[in-house]
């Protein structure tokens, strides 16, 4: 009797485990700052718009219900992050928070170990999820079927309002955020915050509130002009780095990516 109950045993564990790992948590915020307000749970896999829309409702409804405003959503800002599969972005972050240290302990100038710090601070408190690289707004993925894919497991959807800041970081003085303005350049934001001597001065990286990552040119020989939107991140590569640090400038990149409003 035994050789027919273990089959049995194992066929009943794998189905369960099979139903476990179809399942779709959400986590609803407006910020990514912030501990979810709103949590949603569905049995099986479930398309990205109803996703989307689930949130939104939910959200409304929580905010009414605790008499808070209810803001317009920013949608470019939107993000969703699968913050079940994590590993490769935490050893991305393990790898820079190392060598900032090195960096800072090799230093001979205590204002520059500073600034290594505080970048480590940043890179070490944000919140980091594998961020799904496309546009949320429901009418968008109403009209593009590629928009609209299956999602299961454990993800965090942040619909924010619309921020009033552009954050500058990176081999800066005075890293930190500056008023968003129109028209105002990549160079403007950079002379506020003072790019150090081991900058590299003739590109800069725009990481927009929707993931997307742009390497701008802004010396005086390659200069193109590049919109800003409300909410982005300008990093400011370390130049002429030694071999052990690298991969420095590129991990912070996608942890930049990789982060929500």
């Amino acid at each position: 009797m035994r050789s027919y109950l273990m089959p049995l045993a194992l066929l009943l564990s794998s189905v369960l485990a099979t139903v476990a790992q179809a399942e779709t948590q959400l986590l609803v915020t407006t910020s990514s700052n912030q501990d979810a307000q709103v949590e949603l749970l569905y049995p099986t896999s479930i398309r990205l718009d109803k996703v989307v829309l689930d949130g939104l409702q939910q959200l409304q409804i929580h905010n009414k219900n605790n008499h808070k405003e209810i803001t317009p959503i920013y949608w470019l800002g939107a993000a969703l992050l699968d913050i079940q599969n994590t590993a490769a972005l935490e050893a991305k972050r393990k790898e820079t928070l190392s060598q900032l240290a090195q960096m800072g302990q090799a230093a001979d100038d205590s204002i520059y170990t500073a600034k290594l710090a505080k970048l480590a601070q940043f890179l070490r408190q944000i919140k980091l999820g594998q961020r799904v690289m496309q546009p949320l707004h429901p009418d968008l993925i109403r009209i593009n079927d590629s928009y609209n894919p299956l999602i299961d497991g454990r993800f965090e959807l942040i619909l924010p309002q619309r921020p009033t800041t552009v954050l500058v970081m990176g081999a800066v003085a005075k890293a930190g955020s500056f008023e968003w303005q129109v028209n105002k350049s990549s160079k403007d934001y950079l002379a506020k915050a003072i790019p150090l001597e081991n900058a590299d001065n003739s590109f800069v990286w725009i990481v927009q509130p929707d993931g997307k990552a742009l390497k701008q040119p802004i010396a005086y020989w390659n200069a193109q002009a590049q919109d800003i939107a409300p909410g982005a991140v300008l990093y400011v590569e370390f130049s002429d780095l030694v071999e052990d640090y690298s991969t420095l400038n590129a991990n912070i990149i996608e942890l930049l990516r990789n982060r929500a409003l």
